[in-house]
């Protein structure tokens, strides 16, 4: 060849490579421009989703952005029974896309390597290394798509089935990586979108898990902030309005997604399943899910303290996810009984634990018991590696679990050779032979377990760092402290002692004290003093300590170490983000002490060895003292005394306990709550109009005396559980129209807010009846749950109004008239409000998904009242009483007992006066109580003895009855 030739070649190589990167750099803008996945990068990182997610299969595939972009990624992607996600690598928490399978119609295999997943809108295409992993992809989808189950009407295409309970949505900027996304709340979880669009095609961008979240506002009005242990995600919505709904939707959901009850029912249901494998203490709400027992919180405590790799220990309550249908079968079958078989075979009767065992006896014993093995049965193979291995493979694929627990305990390797190469381990074997319970057991049991969490606890125990200190003081800190007032201190926190220095090089302490003398933690709001976020200690002598800096994180992880040094482990578990906490004199609580945590409106109480959570909005009386300075609380559990005290940190708590004991004059969700969240002022009108106005002509539509109804309004406003009143104080319209003004001038309204209100009048602009029904319910679903039960028992009180308008001339129109510019705040010149109620009622049972037959049957009940009236006009009634319906001992055909009710009679009074009627005699051993039953959930709750009967009757849902039946659980007590 040629110099010439070599020189052109050499040319035409050069040119080659210069289109070539030419090319590249293209097709790379081409794909940044097109590629809509959000990477949203973790600051920590989880120890294994294998608990997060129930995965069905992982690993990497090359991905193309959408709209034809011709550049792979390699994606981290995950499979479940719901979605397909995929991530920057195998550590991040949040997907950069999530696919749901309910908007995918079919999966296709494209050449050697690719395959394609169809939806509605869009195709997503992967490419896997090899032919093999391609099928094995493909396979596994479509076996997944086939467990769907499929509806012929239209359906939500993001979420499984179709159906989820939507709290809240809209638009919000998230700060970093700054963009503008769609949210909702759903479930227990937080969902974000590019759009709306996207959201009902069935594609989304991550959801966030609300149980290990915590919401905290920010400097500026209109942003908050998400923080999850893996990241902190910054939020900016378009009001201060919006920003309090979204943050108090937000802390709904994590209240709700930390008081799941299935779980623990689920697993009692086996009679040893009840109490604590090793001390046999009542309820257990812990478990040892590779030991495969039933704890109590102590019990449970040791168990955690002798390490992962010895017991897994998990709450039933607030570790849901982990508690897969699987592992609640694997304690089902196996539980408490069969696994003591093993672990406990072999206890002398001196040895055995009892629940007043004290820590130290608890160690020795849960030690001796688990990892030296004192007391099990050994199998009779033990010590016979290749006997164990073998027999463990042959238990595997039988349904004998303890022989499989028993095995692995004595020294069978999880992960041995079967001999069989299509399935070469046990786990495999087992998959095979369709043993379910025996691979969650296997599962369970595989020896890679990380640490992360306790060198995370350990973290938390030893916090220490700099923070900005007042000079302390002997009663409370109510003026404001400028940054001049504070001097930097280096504090820290760790083997039961809190003290600080005057820098980190000093070895002379300035000041602590134990941490077992701090008695409360009090959050300050942001901005109370010149470092922006605060917080106050309080110690058992009596001296107030504030703390403070400008960075939230540091405060933020402060709280949490004291919190975890404070409380005991059972209510630090469960507090989540605290506004207060610490110990009160109570008289209920164990030698008069009681611990308490309070987190927005929940105050969780910690009494003896169960924490109780109360709704403060929801309580039934609250009674301050001033002149002995006590408190008691009434709620459905019971009272609760706190005791007199005369350091400065009971003040504090009465005056927190009152604030978000609701309000009257903030929004629906901040005022005073009945049991089924409806605002006291709302149900206490309604009742008095269903029992007095129900027949009165034109009710609603005349006015009331204008200075009478502005006293009651005031009267609620300032604590609304108090109000009562006879029918001679104020007439039934006087009552009605003080209603009317309360819907008119509360907070942003019924419908939540002008903005929310236009969505519902545009809706109402639909020519199409059957798409402004559709509308509704999803307006409805929208709104917060306060709202939406609101609305729900207006809407169902005006539907017992116009059933009776022969007699009360209100109409349908004549109520749509009246009260559509009320529930909208109006000026009554638009008629769409009016049209909207009118709807509402007509529709009532479509739009709120109520049964057609329980309503015809409220309202049959209803006319037979009404005839009952008209019979007895001519006679002296007794006022503010009704008939009632009562079920006895069970609900079913012809067990209904109708009672007249009066409105002061009580649970124990309408108990007694059932069972006099029937003749039934209650002996010394029997004690009969009323419940409120559930039928659509079949739950049931018990009345408390001195609870009211008839504004319950009148406030419960038509899928709810009153049930009087005997009470085991007290019984039992009994004839102890």
């Amino acid at each position: 060849m040629s110099v010439k030739q070599e020189d052109l070649l050499r040319d035409m190589q050069k040119c080659f490579n210069l289109i070539k990167a030419e090319e590249n750099t293209r097709e790379s803008f081409i794909q940044r421009e097109r590629d809509d996945s959000i990477d949203i990068r973790c600051t920590e990182f989880p120890d294994s989703q294998e608990e997060i997610r129930k995965i069905v299969r992982a690993g990497w595939l090359e991905k193309t952005p959408p709209k034809g972009g011709k550049i792979y990624k390699r994606r981290w992607v995950q499979l479940d029974s719901e979605y397909l996600r995929y991530f920057q690598n195998t550590k991040e928490m949040y997907s950069k896309r999530m696919v749901s399978l309910e908007c995918v119609d079919k999966v296709v295999s494209v050449g050697d390597l690719r395959f394609e997943l169809h939806s509605q809108s869009r195709t997503f295409l992967f490419r896997a290394d090899n032919t093999q992993e391609r099928n094995d992809w493909v396979c596994c989808l479509e076996k997944v798509l086939s467990d769907r189950r499929h509806s012929l009407g239209p359906r939500n295409l993001f979420f499984k089935h179709g159906t989820v309970c939507i709290s809240f949505e809209g638009y919000m900027e998230m700060m970093s990586p700054r963009t503008i996304v769609y949210a909702l709340i759903g479930r227990d979880r937080l969902y974000l979108f590019r759009n709306r669009e996207e959201y009902l095609l069935g594609v989304g961008i991550t959801d966030i898990d609300m149980r290990t979240a915590s919401v905290k506002d920010r400097e500026n009005k209109r942003s908050f902030t998400l923080t999850t242990p893996y990241r902190t995600f910054s939020f900016l919505v378009n009001s201060e309005s919006e920003k309090t709904v979204w943050s108090e939707s937000l802390n709904e959901c994590v209240s709700r997604s930390l008081s799941c009850d299935g779980v623990c029912e689920s697993v009692w249901r086996v009679a040893a399943n009840r109490i604590c494998a090793d001390c046999r203490a009542p309820k257990p709400e812990w478990a040892s899910i590779n030991l495969c027992v039933l704890l109590c919180e102590k019990c449970a405590g040791v168990h955690r303290s002798l390490g992962q790799s010895v017991s897994k220990v998990r709450s039933l309550k607030l570790d849901e996810r982990v508690w897969t249908e699987d592992l609640i079968r694997v304690f089902l079958l196996l539980g408490n009984a069969k696994a003591n078989q093993f672990w406990g075979a072999n206890v002398p009767p001196s040895e055995n634990l009892c629940m007043n065992a004290s820590n130290e006896e608890r160690l020795q014993h849960i030690n001796a018991k688990y990892q030296h093995g004192k007391y099990r049965k050994y199998h009779t193979l033990f010590g016979q590696q290749e006997a164990l291995n073998k027999a463990l493979c042959s238990a595997v694929q039988s349904a004998d679990l303890l022989e499989t627990l028993s095995l692995l305990h004595c020294g069978a390797d999880v992960n041995c050779q079967t001999g069989v190469p299509e399935f070469p381990t046990p786990l495999t074997l087992a998959k095979h032979s369709g043993q379910t319970t025996q691979v969650e057991l296997l599962m369970q049991n595989l020896k890679t377990v990380s640490s992360g969490s306790v060198v995370k606890d350990v973290f938390i125990q030893s916090q220490c760092g700099y923070l900005f200190k007042t000079a302390s003081s002997a009663r409370p800190i109510t003026d404001h402290k400028s940054k001049a007032d504070f001097s930097q201190r280096w504090c820290s926190v760790g083997d039961g002692v809190f003290s600080y220095y005057k820098n980190e090089q000093s070895n002379t302490r300035c000041g602590g004290m134990k941490t077992s003398e701090i008695i409360c933690l009090a959050v300050n709001s942001p901005g109370k003093h010149g470092y922006e976020h605060t917080f106050e200690l309080y110690s058992e002598e009596g001296r107030v300590y504030l703390f403070g800096a400008d960075d939230v994180s540091i405060v933020r992880n402060w709280i949490r170490a004291f919190a975890m040094a404070v409380l005991p482990p059972a209510l630090f578990d469960v507090c989540g983000t605290c506004d207060r906490l610490g110990r009160l004199r109570c008289a209920e609580g164990s030698h008069g002490i009681g611990w308490f945590c309070l987190s927005g409106f929940r105050l969780h109480v910690l009494l003896e060895e169960t924490v109780q959570t109360i709704d403060l909005r929801k309580l039934l009386t609250l009674t301050l003292s001033n002149s002995a300075g006590s408190m008691v609380l009434l709620w459905r559990g019971g009272p609760l005394h706190l005791l007199a005290d005369r350091r400065p940190h009971l003040v504090g708590w009465q005056t927190c306990i009152q604030q978000k004991s609701g309000a009257g004059d903030q929004s629906l969700y901040q005022q005073q709550l009945t049991e089924v969240g409806v605002p006291v002022t709302i149900e206490r009108c309604l009742d008095h109009v269903t029992r007095c106005g129900l027949l009165s002509s034109g009710i609603y539509r005349k006015s009331g005396t204008n200075s009478h109804i502005t006293r009651l309004l005031e009267r609620f406003q300032s604590d609304a559980r108090s109000v009562t009143w006879s029918e001679s104080d104020y007439s039934v319209d006087d009552v009605a129209n003080t209603l009317k003004r309360f819907l008119r001038e509360v907070k942003d309204g019924v419908f939540n807010g002008q903005q929310n209100s236009e969505s519902w009048l545009k809706a109402a602009g639909l020519e199409d009846a059957s798409e402004r029904l559709k509308t509704y319910q999803i307006l409805l679903s929208n709104l917060p749950d306060v709202n939406r039960e609101t609305l729900r028992v207006l809407i169902h009180h005006l539907l017992c109004v116009q059933h009776l308008s022969d007699e009360n001339h209100m109409t349908i129109r004549n109520l749509g008239i009246v009260l559509g510019p009320t529930l909208f705040q109006t000026d009554g010149t638009d008629t769409k409000p009016s049209q909207v109620v009118e709807e509402l009622i007509q529709n009532y049972c479509s739009v709120f998904n109520v049964s057609e037959s329980d309503i015809q049957r409220q309202l049959k009940m209803i006319s037979v009242i009404l005839n009952k009236h008209k019979s007895q006009r001519t006679m002296n009634r007794t006022p503010s009483s009704t008939i009632c319906g009562v079920y006895l001992q069970e609900i079913k055909e012809g067990a209904e007992v109708l009672i007249q009710v009066g409105v002061d009679m009580t649970a124990v009074k309408l108990v007694s006066m059932v069972l006099e009627l029937k003749g039934i005699q209650q002996t010394d051993e029997e004690f009969w109580s009323c419940y409120e039953i559930l039928e659509s959930e079949e739950m049931e709750r018990t009345l408390h003895h001195q609870e009211k009967v008839l504004p319950l009757y009148f406030s419960i849902g038509t899928h709810c009855h009153l049930l009087i039946k005997k009470n085991q659980y007290v019984t039992s007590i009994m004839r102890a």
